[in-house]
């Protein structure tokens, strides 16, 4: 009786959304920071996923909907799924894997919030495939069959408060492993078919209760800046200042719009005042979400102003590209010249000149600079540059972009997109795999290292070192000696900064052999 006062609250709610879509003006391409009112709360909804299948690279899907029930029908609607104009919010759990960013920010009803319903289009899944020979990319699309993806029941737990004229977060977790029920291979065509049931969670987050702290840390969200705001002289508010940033940009409509704020304690790399950011410009943030619902910034990293020529204008344009090394090419010094990227992300997004999860073939001169993201997990101090990276390391490319010329003839190969780099950033990322033996552990139980498998084949048995601080945080375990601790080879979900290291050296009082890629950990996640 209860699930049928859901649904039909819900479905008032959808009828509602479109009677108002046919007589008032488009729905907003974007959404920005909310404000709460007398009569409204604020929502934040987070987005992430816990980890994946090892070999899927990407996993892509559109958001469409988004709606909250009650125990007594009440009702508010983050996303608005009219039928007229449905807004199409793109979310990779590729890019996402322990990661958390934005989905929506709007106001929303005050109420008890007790059930969700979402509504997911165009499932994709893209993996890593080793066997398939160039000139193709290793990649196997599969035919990827996904059910439900209409109004996916989903409860919040516990229950979603939101007062008025107050700030309410809510996490939606994707699982990505436990949504693969099945990978078979057709005996006809001998193409991979894979069939998944969605598994979502969705669980408010509680406030600390203080600026500092709030609803708890974003690392790395990615984007453009849409706007700056520079205070006037005088200024008395908690803030030096804003800038908006475009996230999910790859969304068809309704992508979100998050308003940045900085204060005196704002790390600021590539630029030291407002008036110097560029609008374009492409930016890495960390944030916290105070007990506001406002986004303030820790660390701003401003890496590339980014140039699209305006329509009817035929120059090449400048773009970032992120995504894993697929492939590479090194001269006899052991510098990488050229490597083959998968385009998991594109800033800003135009599928007309590079689409998401394609191949591109970016190549390196003497004039690409290099630089590492997320600069305070480089607590080595390990130098990024040419010879630094390798297979499976993601990486963000800023640089000009030229389409191929079109080829003549059937069957005729098609010839990739190709990236002049201007720059190239190691980025942080998230590597799943199994911990092997302990190394090394200081009186802190957190200072120290241990040796890693990744298991993705893409990292080709690659040896690896994990190398911690007493920054880095543990997550379900106490600090490195628990990790012996656990029975068999526990599998962990390492965040961090990877440099390949071609060479023997000792780096952080750890022994290092030549052909090893180090992580500079963040986070060490013991997945149960």
């Amino acid at each position: 009786m209860l699930e049928r006062i859901f649904k039909m609250a819900l479905m008032a709610i959808l009828a509602m959304a479109f009677l108002t879509s046919c007589v008032s003006s488009p729905t907003p391409t974007t959404t920005t920071t909310p404000t709460t009112s007398t009569n409204n709360g604020s929502l934040t909804t987070l987005v992430g996923d816990v980890p994946g299948l090892c070999d899927v690279v990407s996993f892509p899907f559109n958001v469409t909907h988004l709606a909250l029930i009650g125990p007594n029908s009440a009702s508010t609607v983050p996303i608005n799924g009219s039928l007229a104009n449905p807004p199409i919010i793109h979310v990779n759990l590729g890019c996402l894997r322990d990661f958390t960013t934005p989905l929506t920010m709007n106001p929303a009803k005050p109420g008890t919030y007790t059930t969700a319903y979402i509504t997911l289009t165009e499932p994709q899944v893209f993996m890593f495939d080793p066997t398939i020979l160039p000139p193709n990319p290793p990649i196997n699309i599969p035919s990827f069959a996904m059910s439900p993806l209409k109004l996916i029941e989903v409860p919040v737990n516990p229950p979603l408060v939101v007062n008025k004229g107050a700030a309410s977060v809510m996490q939606v977790d994707f699982d990505m492993l436990h949504m693969i029920q099945s990978i078979t291979t057709d005996p006809t065509t001998l193409k991979l078919m894979v069939t998944a049931t969605p598994e979502i969670s969705i669980t408010p987050i509680t406030s600390a209760g203080s600026q500092g702290q709030g609803f708890g840390e974003l690392d790395d969200l990615v984007g453009f800046v849409r706007s700056v705001t520079i205070p006037p002289p005088g200024n008395l508010s908690l803030y030096n200042g804003s800038f908006t940033l475009q996230l999910l940009s790859a969304s068809i409509t309704s992508p979100p719009l998050a308003t940045i704020n900085l204060t005196s304690s704002s790390q600021l790399y590539g630029f030291s005042e407002l008036n110097q950011l560029d609008t374009d410009s492409f930016m890495e943030v960390d944030a916290y979400i105070d007990v506001d619902g406002n986004f303030v910034a820790t660390y701003v990293e401003d890496e590339y102003t980014e140039a699209v020529p305006p329509v009817g204008i035929t120059a090449p344009p400048t773009l970032a590209i992120i995504g894993p090394v697929m492939s590479l090419t090194r001269d006899a010094r052991g510098n990488v010249t050229t490597f083959n990227l998968w385009a998991r992300d594109v800033e800003p997004n135009d599928a007309f000149v590079i689409e998401p999860d394609t191949m591109v073939t970016v190549n390196l001169s003497s004039f690409t600079t290099y630089q590492y993201s997320a600069r305070s997990t480089n607590f080595a101090n390990l130098p990024f540059g040419p010879s630094n990276f390798t297979v499976g390391q993601e990486v963000i490319v800023h640089g000009l972009v030229i389409l191929p010329k079109a080829t003549s003839g059937s069957g005729a190969p098609s010839l990739p997109t190709t990236v002049t780099a201007y720059k190239v950033y190691d980025k942080l990322q998230s590597i799943q795999g199994s911990f092997s033996t302990l190394l090394t552990v200081a009186g802190d139980d957190k200072t120290g290292a241990f040796t890693f498998s990744p298991c993705a084949v893409m990292f080709q048995g690659t040896p690896v070192i994990v190398l911690t601080t007493n920054q880095t945080n543990f997550v379900n375990l106490s600090g490195l000696s628990s990790l012996s601790a656990q029975s068999g080879l526990p599998t962990l979900l390492v965040k961090g900064l990877p440099f390949f290291e071609q060479q023997a050296q000792t780096i952080y009082g750890v022994a290092v052999p030549a052909g090893t890629l180090v992580i500079l950990a963040k986070q060490v996640h013991l997945l149960q």
